[in-house]
């Protein structure tokens, strides 16, 4: 008998963009939350890749790697300024 359904688990990869994250005052909290949120749902992550801002072309090459191994993709950022001016 053949399932039309295929019960592998599906695997995630978290990309988050922002600059901020590469310094040592930020931090990618948001991702640790997205992370529960998969797991509660029986969605394994198994990469979380951080990209800065200013980086077009290794953001592109990061989505495309991510393609090749995750079955769900999450971009996340857009945080936006940390402090009023």
């Amino acid at each position: 008998m053949r399932f039309l359904i295929d019960l592998k688990p599906l695997i995630a990869e978290i990309i988050a963009v922002g600059s901020e994250m590469l310094t040592p005052y930020g931090q990618d909290t948001y991702s640790l939350f997205l992370t529960g949120a998969l797991n509660d749902l029986g969605i394994s992550v198994a990469f979380k890749t951080i990209v800065g801002d200013n980086s077009r072309t290794t953001y592109c090459r990061r989505a495309v790697s991510a393609a090749g191994r995750a079955d769900l993709i999450l971009i996340m950022g857009g945080l936006g300024p940390r402090k009023m001016i």
